[in-house]
């Protein structure tokens, strides 16, 4: 089924009183306590090795406290411990091993629905020995990492910080008053992107800025997340559709970075010892293709991205 490249109109809120009557500094100090439990939460289920589940979770969870931290910056004064640079390299460890999940589950599919010839059955067994042999290194990293007196600082910092708050004066400011300037900044940095304006898919340079686009579209898409109850269905709407400009985003990155491994696993020549998956690839990479210029259309045009910024504007 083709995208729905589809953007949402403008809807006023009819919210309660209470909702109305939020302050901006209380609303990010429920938000950071929010994703610092999640986090928390995870912490067992990761060092226990039982699920990638609990990994992919508490990776989810620090950047959605980035996002809130980065959103909230101008209202809240937080611990130099808790800066985006520690949570960044905390989630880039975690990122690791994710990865690593993601490649292992492709290739395992592909096997399954593909079921290629025994000599490419073969390379790609091996491929997953290499995976996984490469995955327990960094496993020990992560362990080492949620044991670390680095990791403790930065959660005994939060934990300080949620019990005795430290906010600046904007902070007393009425939510509601706020969203549109709070949301609006980031929107303006997704839309002023040149990865939008990338139409050809075999230019690697190029391709590295709709890469990057993809993550500006996900930071949006976790900020729109923090306010989805303020607004209607149409706000809603278009967090799904960033939703969906994510991941096929995401699975073209996918792509790139299975056969950026394969090349320095296999060597330059990899297609040859994996003909089949290198025809599954170039088909997979023209669908997704398509189906990601369909998406971004809407937002190459005034009407498009005037609709967008009317969103903000109607809780």
């Amino acid at each position: 089924m083709k995208p729905q490249a589809t953007l949402a109109v403008a809807y006023v809120s009819q919210r309660p009183a209470q909702e109305q009557s939020q302050h901006v500094g209380n609303y990010a100090h429920q938000a950071i306590k929010k994703y610092v439990n999640h986090i928390r939460q995870q912490e067992k289920g990761v060092l226990a090795h039982r699920d990638p589940e609990f990994l992919h979770q508490m990776r989810v969870g620090l950047r959605r406290l980035r996002t809130v931290c980065a959103a909230f910056d101008f209202a809240i004064d937080l611990p130099k411990a808790v800066s985006d640079r520690a949570l960044k390299r905390l989630g880039k460890t975690l990122g690791n091993v994710r990865d690593l999940d993601v490649l292992q589950y492709w290739l395992k599919q592909y096997s399954r629905q593909a079921k290629p010839k025994k000599s490419e059955a073969k390379v790609l067994r091996r491929l997953n020995r290499q995976l996984e042999k490469q995955r327990q290194k960094y496993v020990v990293q992560t362990d080492k990492l949620l044991r670390s007196n680095a990791y403790k600082r930065i959660f005994k910092a939060i934990k300080h910080w949620l019990k005795h708050p430290q906010y600046q004066p904007v902070s007393s400011l009425p939510l509601a008053v706020a969203l549109p300037d709070l949301q609006l900044p980031m929107v303006a940095q997704l839309l002023l992107h040149p990865g939008w304006l990338v139409t050809n898919d075999t230019n690697h340079k190029e391709l590295e800025q709709v890469h990057a686009l993809r993550k500006q579209v996900k930071g949006v898409r976790y900020q729109m997340a923090l306010f989805r109850e303020f607004y209607g269905e149409d706000y809603r709407a278009q967090v799904n559709t960033f939703k969906q400009m994510q991941d096929v985003l995401g699975e073209l990155q996918d792509e790139v970075v299975l056969q950026s491994y394969l090349k320095k696993t296999l060597g330059a020549k990899w297609t040859k010892k994996l003909p089949s998956l290198n025809r599954y690839f170039r088909q997979q990479h023209r669908q997704l293709w398509q189906q990601w210029l369909e998406l971004r259309q809407p937002y190459l045009s005034l009407a498009g991205r005037n609709a967008l910024h009317r969103l903000f504007l109607a809780a």
